[in-house]
């Protein structure tokens, strides 16, 4: 195994720490600051085992995280036409850079995040970020990077805690005013 490759499960590790505290905040402003963070060492873990396209759409994400970002902080709308912008890059980028017919599941997927950062309400977020994850676990097994796939396991499970705990503490506060 090559240094790349243990580079990439190291950056990937650390990246999945980042998602892991974003999906226990719930504060959306908190939430995207975490995942510009992850989104960072995403791009350079998918960039350092030459995987071009899930390289780029992070990119495209560390973009876009950033914008919403700044929207959040000043507690603005989402423009609509932002959201267009980042579906037609993440579609036209991986239609110039496509390999294999594996990347139309990182070029899915990427469309699905996009959908889920533009949601306002952090829970929405949480629960359309399931569907993409699942994709991207079989985009890394299909192109054999398990670690990743493991990586990716792991943080849906974290995904799936954090809606159970926020649901639970919604239904817990909802039972004490009672």
């Amino acid at each position: 195994m090559t240094f790349n490759f243990w580079l990439a499960q190291i950056l990937g590790l650390i990246a999945l720490i980042f998602v892991c505290i974003s999906y226990n905040t719930n504060n959306k402003k908190h939430f995207l600051f975490y995942q510009i963070l992850a989104n960072i060492f995403y791009a350079s873990s998918f960039l350092s085992l030459n995987v071009i396209v899930g390289g780029i759409n992070t990119i495209i994400s560390i973009i876009r995280v950033t914008c919403l970002y700044f929207i959040e902080k000043k507690n603005n709308d989402y423009p609509k036409y932002l959201y267009f912008i980042f579906a037609i890059s993440y579609l036209t980028l991986g239609i110039l850079f496509f390999e294999s017919y594996l990347d139309i599941l990182a070029i899915i997927s990427y469309e699905i995040f996009n959908l889920a950062m533009f949601c306002k309400n952090i829970n929405k977020v949480r629960y359309l970020m399931i569907l993409p994850n699942v994709m991207i676990v079989i985009y890394n097994i299909l192109n054999q990077t398990f670690t990743n796939a493991i990586l990716d396991l792991v943080e849906i499970a974290v995904l799936c805690c954090s809606i159970y705990k926020f649901r639970k503490y919604k239904i817990d506060k909802y039972i004490n005013l009672i």
